[in-house]
């Protein structure tokens, strides 16, 4: 842990202000701004903390690779290499940051799904590893929309290169997913939990690439799937055997139904429907597989989407994830992967770690000086192994 990040700080001053920003974060501070975290870290007044982000020279995404390693070390599962036998599942989810003005990268108004409304936002895409040893947030983009791209003096002024192109949802879910395979997991489940995360373009190459995946439908696609005289699968309010469902495989409140064709490979598709008592409608999953796949791997590939919400919440309550005071595309990727690697620390690292019995105040071992205890709420990362 030692060298996880510091190698990529060519100079201390950032590398030593990069742990205590970390430190800051993982406090119980009630705000995690720039000004919030210079007071932590006892420094007199928030430019270096702002120059950490702006200006410092280190690259946030070599960071991210780190991060991305550090999370599957501790998330996988050994003889993850078939499917269904502790892959794990890649949830990919999108945040909303909502803004008051609009020179934020990124900022417009635009739909968020956290809000079920429009808003003038920010959105951020973010995917979650979720196993039988736990879960970790490895990885992030920031959604930056074609009408914010047209302002080509707001888009420079941002720190973009003005030759930047703009890439849908869907592409930026694809790149992350490409990603963690890069990072080692050969054949994880993929569950997207919202249909503006996907496309067709991202289905069929996940087919090719042989990922199982459960794909959020709209509601009238789901419909257009089901055989005739199986609407009622969808149009019931709460679970039970839909009238004319002898075809399909009943695992209430889960109901699935074998569509007809293959997809490339000689795999299964499946529609996979949710009677949800939160939603208040059914939810439809368009779900590939090998044709031997059961409907409890489906079900747990849904089922992760709640493991990934939650590290977003506390990402976003408890690890200053929205609370971030930059404008800049950079200072977000920046701020954005120190708050990542913040929380992999804090599941992996400081969970659980037997802490030395406090010494008697004032007293020191002979030719030891005494060490001045960390304040409340002050996590010192230096004693998992992140040295400046």
């Amino acid at each position: 842990m030692a060298t996880l990040i510091s190698h990529r700080f060519a100079r201390a001053e950032p590398r030593r202000r990069v742990v205590a920003y970390m430190e800051g974060l993982l406090s119980h501070s009630l705000r995690k701004n720039a000004f919030a975290l210079a007071s932590h870290a006892r420094e007199v007044g928030p430019d270096g903390m702002q120059r950490l982000l702006r200006t410092a020279k280190w690259d946030a995404d070599e960071v991210r690779d780190d991060l991305l390693a550090y999370v599957l070390r501790h998330t996988r599962v050994e003889g993850g290499d078939q499917p269904g036998h502790g892959d794990g599942v890649l949830v990919a989810a999108q945040e909303a940051f909502v803004k008051k003005g609009r020179h934020s990268a990124g900022v417009t108004w635009q739909y968020s799904s956290r809000h079920r409304r429009m808003e003038n936002c920010q959105i951020g895409l973010f995917l979650t590893h979720v196993s039988a040893r736990g879960s970790g947030v490895l990885d992030r983009e920031l959604y930056l929309p074609q009408e914010w791209l047209r302002d080509r003096p707001q888009v420079i002024a941002s720190g973009l290169r003005q030759q930047a192109s703009y890439a849908s949802k869907a592409r930026l879910t694809q790149r992350m997913i490409a990603r963690a395979l890069d990072g080692g997991l050969p054949r994880p489940w993929i569950s997207v939990p919202e249909r503006d995360l996907w496309d067709e373009e991202l289905r069929l190459w996940l087919d090719g690439r042989g990922l199982p995946h459960a794909l959020r439908l709209a509601p009238e696609e789901a419909a257009s799937l089901l055989p005739r005289g199986m609407t009622g699968v969808l149009g019931a309010t709460g679970p039970g055997r839909a009238p004319g469902s002898s075809s399909g495989l009943n695992t209430l409140p889960w109901q699935t139904v074998r569509l007809p064709g293959t997809a490339p490979g000689g795999r299964a598709q499946w529609l996979l429907v949710h009677h949800s008592a939160a939603a208040g409608r059914p939810e439809g999953y368009l779900c590939s597989g090998p044709p031997a796949t059961t409907v409890a791997e489906f079900i747990r590939a849904v089922r992760a989407q709640t493991r990934a919400r939650h590290c977003l919440d506390v990402l976003r309550n408890e690890v200053g994830l929205d609370e971030y005071q930059v404008r800049t595309v950079t200072g977000w990727y920046r701020h954005t992967t120190l708050s990542l690697l913040a929380y992999a620390f804090r599941s992996f690292a400081l969970e659980g770690r037997v802490r030395e019995p406090a010494r008697t105040p004032g007293r020191a071992a002979f030719g030891q000086r005494a060490r001045r205890a960390p304040r409340p709420g002050r996590t010192p990362l230096t004693s998992v192994g992140l040295r400046p």
